[in-house]
C-alpha cells in the first residue's frame, strides 16, 4: 500500500450530504473532528475522530453529516487491488495518525497494523437478504420485498435510508461488484456479463463505461496490472 501524493484535508458543514459518488483512485480518509454516517452497499458506516477508512476504487458511497460537521485528511493510494468493500479502522492516536498522513505517509500500513477494526452497522436481517434477492434474480423489486413481508414502499424507503442508495441502484452496484471481481478472473466478457447477472455483454459495457470511465477489456488490463504487481511484490 503506497501514497500516490500528498494528503489533503476535506471540510464539510453540519447537516450537509453527499450524494453517492465513487473514485476512480482508491483512497484513505481519517476523520479529524465531527461525526458523519458512510452509506454503501457494505451498510452504514459511522465515523467520528479516529476512524480511518479504506476505500477501493470506484467504491461507491455517500455521507452524511451530523450536528457538528466533520473534517478529515485524505491521501490517494496505489497497489490496493481492486477489493470490493470499504474497510474501516479506529486508531488509537489520532495525533500521530495525522503525522503519518500528512509527514509520513509511507507508514500508513504500520498505522493500520495497530489500529482497531471498526465494522459497519448491521441493518435489519430481511435487508440484506432482499439485496441477496435483488442480485440474484430478475423478479421485480416489489414482489421480492412483499415476498419478506415488506411493502415495496417501506423496503424502498428502509433501503435507502441503510444504503443510501434505491433499490435498483443498490441492485446494479451488487452485480457491478460481481463483474469488477470475475474481471480479474478468466471468463470471457460474455460470461463476466451473466454470471454478475447482466443482461448481456452490451448493458455490461454501459455499465462499466459509466461508474470506471473506460471498456470492460480495459478495466480487465487494469485489474491484471495490479495483480501482477501484487503477486512480484509477494515474490
Amino acid at each position: 500500500m503506497n501514497p500516490s501524493g500528498a494528503a489533503y484535508r476535506t471540510r464539510h458543514a453540519r447537516g450537509a450530504t453527499l450524494a453517492t459518488h465513487r473514485h476512480r483512485a482508491p483512497y484513505a480518509a481519517l476523520v479529524l473532528d465531527g461525526d458523519y454516517t458512510e452509506s454503501s452497499l457494505d451498510g452504514p458506516l459511522p465515523c467520528r475522530p479516529g476512524t480511518l477508512v479504506l476505500h477501493p476504487a470506484y467504491h461507491a458511497h455517500g455521507d452524511r453529516f451530523g450536528g457538528l460537521g466533520a473534517s478529515a485528511v485524505n491521501i490517494e493510494l496505489t497497489e490496493v487491488g481492486f477489493d470490493l468493500s470499504a474497510s474501516a479502522w479506529q486508531v488509537h492516536d489520532l495525533r500521530e495518525a495525522v503525522e503519518v498522513f500528512e509527514r509520513c505517509p509511507q507508514r500508513l500500513s504500520e498505522l493500520l497494523a495497530c489500529a482497531s477494526p471498526q465494522a459497519a452497522a448491521e441493518p435489519p436481517d430481511w435487508q440484506g437478504e432482499l439485496l441477496r434477492r435483488m442480485a440474484d434474480s430478475e423478479q421485480d423489486i416489489a414482489l421480492l420485498a412483499r415476498g419478506l413481508g415488506v411493502s415495496a414502499e417501506h423496503a424502498s424507503r428502509a433501503l435507502s435510508r441503510s444504503y443510501g442508495m434505491s433499490p435498483r441502484a443498490l441492485r446494479r452496484e451488487a452485480r457491478w461488484r460481481r463483474a469488477l471481481n470475475l474481471l480479474g478472473g478468466a471468463l470471457p466478457l460474455a460470461e463476466v456479463a451473466v454470471a454478475a447477472g447482466f443482461a448481456d455483454q452490451s448493458h455490461l459495457h454501459r455499465v462499466v463505461v459509466a461508474h470506471a470511465g473506460c471498456t470492460p477489456a480495459r478495466l480487465r488490463r487494469q485489474i491484471k496490472c495490479v495483480q501482477d504487481r501484487a503477486i512480484g511484490a509477494a515474490a
